[in-house]
């Protein structure tokens, strides 16, 4: 295109840019405020210190400690389905719930108990959410999932 086509496209374009809004909108926020760099030092020291003290003083997974679900041990053997949503790459696996020096063998393995963490022989430790997730109401159980949308729980297999 030649200077002299172009003209009257760049002249509408400066004429359609003049009347747009600005697109950045910077309203004000009130009034401003001198801002102390060491008191911002101080403020960020202040809270280190406190989640130094607050961690010191948290609970801590030992080795030596012993772990406990809480989950009663399982009677007499009783199979059960359960209705919930699942991902479909769980379709076709096992999960074991049972204290860690009796696990059967599942795809993943959870202890309920162990006598010293570090001894433990599973994959994960069970907690209470994964436990109501899945309806697991005592250990040994083996969970099942059949469908996207069905477990088997086999207790006391």
């Amino acid at each position: 295109m030649t200077a002299l086509k172009c003209w009257p496209l760049l002249a509408l374009c400066m004429i359609w840019a003049v009347q747009e809004e600005s697109v950045c909108v910077h309203p004000t926020r009130g009034d401003s405020h001198a801002v102390s760099l060491d008191a911002v030092g101080r403020a960020q020291e202040d809270i280190k210190r406190r989640l130094a003290l607050s961690w010191e003083s948290s609970l801590k997974l030992g080795g030596d400690q012993p772990f406990d679900s809480g989950l009663p041990a399982c009677g007499a053997r009783k199979t059960r389905r359960f209705r919930t949503p699942l991902p479909p790459d769980m379709v076709g696996k096992t999960i074991a719930f049972a204290p860690s020096d009796r696990m059967p063998d599942a795809d993943v393995r959870v202890a309920t108990s162990v006598r010293k963490l570090i001894d433990v022989q599973a994959d994960a430790l069970a907690d209470r959410a994964l436990v109501e997730r899945l309806d697991v109401r005592c250990a040994p159980t083996i969970v099942r999932a059949i469908s996207e949308v069905e477990l088997e729980l086999v207790e006391n297999p």
